[in-house]
C-alpha cells in the first residue's frame, strides 16, 4: 500500500491535482480500463457506494486514467527506492519466485486482479517487486469477496466482522469506509440477530458461530490461492521471509501506518 500511503505517492497524486484517497481510487479502478463507476463499487466492495461513485467520478473530472497509473507506479517505486536504496539481488530472487506463483493464477472472477495482470511489468526491480505484490494482493481480495458473498455476507458486516475478530473499540475501522451510522447499527443489529457477533461496551466479539463462519470465509479464501502458492513453492520460505522483513522497514519509514490493527484489518 506503499503506493496510497508514502509521500511519494501523495506528491504524484497531487501533481495530478489528486488528494491521496481519490488517486487510490483511480489508480485501482484504472487497471479495468474506464468502467462505470457500479463496476468501481462491485469490485471494491468495502467502501460505501455512494461515497465510492462520487470519489470515482470527482477524480475522473480530475486526472486520465494513464496518468492515475503512471503516478501510481511511480509514488510506490519512488519509495521503495527512498527506503532500501538500489536493488540487490534478492530483490529479483523474490519477484521471479512470485511471478512462478502469479503464472500460475486463474483469471476467472478475479476482475481487479485480471485488469492489473494485463498490465506491462515494470523495467525497475522494485517496481517488478511492487507490481507482483500488488498483483497477489488483488488476486486475494478479488478471492475474499467471493468468499463473502457466497457465505452469506455483505461488505458493511465483512468491515463489521473484522473489527469483532480484531477486537477493535468502537466503529472506527467500518467509519473510514464511509459507511453511515445508520447502516452500521441497521448491520450490527442483523450480525447480533444471527447470533454471529455480541455487544460488550463499545466493542463487538464474534460468537463461536461467528468465528466459525468466518474462519469459513478465510478457508474458501486460502483454497483459491492454492494453485498460486504451489507455483512458489520452490522459493516461498525465503519469499515470506525478505518480504515480510521489507513489509517491517517501511513502516518504521513510515511509508505505511505502524499500526498493527490496520495491517490486520488491511
Amino acid at each position: 500500500m506503499v503506493y496510497a500511503h508514502s509521500p511519494e505517492a501523495h506528491e504524484q497524486y497531487e501533481a495530478l491535482g489528486l488528494r491521496r484517497w481519490h488517486g487510490y481510487v483511480l489508480g485501482r479502478a484504472g487497471a479495468l480500463g474506464l468502467p462505470p463507476a457500479s463496476l468501481v463499487v462491485a469490485t471494491f466492495g468495502a467502501f460505501e457506494p455512494d461515497m465510492l461513485t462520487g470519489v470515482y467520478e470527482s477524480a475522473l473530472s480530475t486526472a486520465s486514467v494513464p496518468d492515475a497509473l503512471a503516478a501510481k507506479l511511480a509514488g510506490a517505486t519512488r519509495c521503495l527506492h527512498r527506503v532500501f536504496g538500489e536493488p540487490m539481488r534478492d530483490v529479483e530472487e523474490v519477484v521471479a519466485v512470485l511471478r512462478g506463483g502469479l503464472d500460475e493464477a486463474p483469471l476467472l472472477g478475479k476482475p481487479l486482479f485480471a485488469g492489473h495482470a494485463g498490465m506491462a511489468w515494470p523495467g525497475d526491480a522494485w517496481a517488478r517487486l511492487w507490481h507482483a505484490t500488488n498483483l497477489l494482493r488483488e488476486f486475494r481480495g478479488d478471492a475474499h469477496i467471493a468468499a463473502l458473498v457466497s457465505h452469506g455476507i455483505g461488505m458493511l458486516e465483512s468491515n463489521l466482522l473484522t473489527e469483532a475478530w480484531i477486537g477493535m473499540a468502537g466503529r472506527d475501522y467500518t467509519r473510514t469506509r464511509s459507511w453511515s451510522e445508520e447502516a452500521i447499527e441497521e448491520a450490527t443489529a442483523d450480525l447480533l440477530d444471527r447470533m454471529l457477533i455480541t455487544r460488550e461496551g463499545d466493542r463487538i466479539r464474534l460468537t463461536e458461530r461467528g468465528a466459525a463462519l468466518r474462519d469459513d470465509v478465510e478457508d474458501a479464501t486460502e483454497a483459491a490461492l492454492d494453485p498460486v502458492i504451489e507455483g512458489m513453492e520452490h522459493g516461498l520460505d525465503v519469499a515470506v521471509e525478505r518480504c515480510t522483513r521489507w513489509s517491517r522497514e517501511i513502516r518504521d519509514a513510515g511509508a505505511f501506518p505502524d499500526d498493527d490493527e490496520k495491517l490486520l484489518a488491511g
